[in-house]
């Protein structure tokens, strides 16, 4: 990740955050010299010792696990609230636009589970941390009868997390004038994303 100083993050709760919030990421790998990527839900699981993993799953019939050893590093993308930003929302117009954004990118090597007792809790605690999300009253008891025949399809991992990076890029090099102007222009928004890169940029000014 390029990653100018102004802009990077190393504080691993922050990071963490990001990932528990954005848990929707993109996984990269390669095969004979071919880059596959797969779009999935993740969860962070996190030690006593403070050591951090990502826990997943893939389709069985998804080929993209099947080239994976212990030596093999995976990229995983995590990806935060972004927006593109005008120079008309700075005081100083006389530059160019530019993009705000958050991201994390994760490296590990994975150790993958097939076994249908161990894949289950992993299910079952994604389920729940999704449905906590929207404040759902629907429980996993209720998927019982087509469970067995799901936890079949899949294949589970576990992804120690050797290496992490952060990148918040929300205008730090500009002036303060300037990213009030436009934490005031976006917060204003009918566009949620826009309004979501506001609220950032407006806790970072805070801080």
């Amino acid at each position: 990740m390029y990653n100018p100083r102004s802009f990077k993050v190393e504080e691993r709760q922050r990071l963490y955050e990001l990932i528990r919030t954005y848990n929707f990421g993109i996984m990269f790998s390669q095969s004979e010299g071919k880059a596959l990527a797969t779009h999935i839900p993740f969860l962070i699981e996190i030690d006593d010792k403070d050591n951090a993993s990502l826990i997943g799953h893939l389709a069985r019939a998804n080929p993209q696990w099947k080239s994976w050893d212990d030596n093999s590093e995976l990229l995983i993308v995590f990806q935060g609230p972004h927006a593109y930003i005008s120079p008309a929302w700075y005081h100083d117009q006389k530059t160019v636009p530019t993009w705000n954004y958050a991201a994390v990118h994760v490296y590990g090597c994975p150790h993958l589970i097939h076994e249908p007792e161990e894949l289950r809790p992993m299910v079952v605690d994604l389920v729940h941390y999704q449905e906590k999300q929207l404040g759902n009253p629907w429980d996993t008891s209720q998927m019982e009868d087509v469970i067995e025949t799901e936890l079949k399809a899949i294949v589970g991992f576990r992804i120690p997390i050797r290496r992490i990076e952060g990148k918040f890029k929300f205008n730090q090099n500009r002036s303060e004038e300037d990213r009030k102007s436009v934490v005031c222009h976006m917060a204003r928004s009918e566009a949620a994303h826009e309004r979501e890169v506001a609220r950032v940029m407006k806790k970072q000014l805070e801080e």
